[in-house]
């Protein structure tokens, strides 16, 4: 089986969702952008509930780029991975550079994304959080260690796929997991997509401003 795209995966989640016992007036969606976005958009409009994002920087180590060791938010909420760090002989001062260069990304897509759009305040809330694929999970993690930070209520984790090796991962971090196709090895997720082009800017502000986003005309900011 293979998507269509992101708004049909979406919609085929949403589907499965809206049968589970769900408390409309606490619950929000949580996209991760860009591949979240579509498929959080279809179902928050489905259960008709708010939609919101949260954006994650992963951060490499200071001699070693490509390996993560931790991720941090917007909000400068920060998930490390302290043996790995220690392993590597690393002091957490020396990451100061790299978080800080992360956090001014950060901010730059938050001020496109959002635009004044103020974040909705979880604390308590269940929460949807929402990607267009899974595999290994890294940022799933941190987004739901840095959900945790914010002492929201129950997480609720929804993809269209995800590995098997994922779900392993991820059961026990989450309250329920939801998901349309699972396979082992994922070797890309958009293999489980006819159309897995990246999404602009422009077409996640056009998204998101269906659901009380504003939209402004910026430079293209990569995600």
């Amino acid at each position: 089986m293979q998507f269509k795209n992101r708004t049909q995966a979406g919609k085929l989640l949403a589907e499965k969702l809206s049968k589970i016992s769900i408390n409309k007036k606490n619950t929000v969606v949580i996209a991760l952008p860009r591949g979240g976005v579509p498929i959080g958009s279809q179902i928050a409009k489905t259960l008709q509930i708010p939609l919101d994002i949260l954006l994650i920087k992963k951060l490499g180590s200071p001699s070693y780029p490509e390996l993560e060791i931790g991720a941090v938010s917007e909000n400068n909420e920060e998930i490390l991975n302290h043996e790995l760090l220690k392993e590597l002989g690393f002091k957490h001062s020396e990451l100061d550079p790299i978080k800080e260069r992360a956090l001014i990304k950060l901010q730059e897509i938050a001020h496109i994304l959002r635009n004044d759009h103020s974040p909705i305040n979880l604390f308590g809330k269940d929460i949807i959080l929402v990607d267009d694929g899974i595999d290994s999970g890294s940022t799933i993690k941190a987004a739901v260690l840095i959900l945790k930070q914010r002492k929201v209520g129950k997480i609720i984790l929804a993809a269209p796929v995800v590995s098997a090796r994922g779900v392993l991962q991820l059961k026990n971090s989450v309250d329920q997991l939801y998901f349309l196709l699972t396979r082992d090895p994922i070797y890309t997720i958009g293999e489980w997509y006819e159309n897995f082009v990246q999404i602009d800017t422009e077409e996640v502000q056009k998204i998101l401003s269906q659901h009380g986003f504003k939209r402004i005309k910026q430079s293209e900011v990569v995600i």
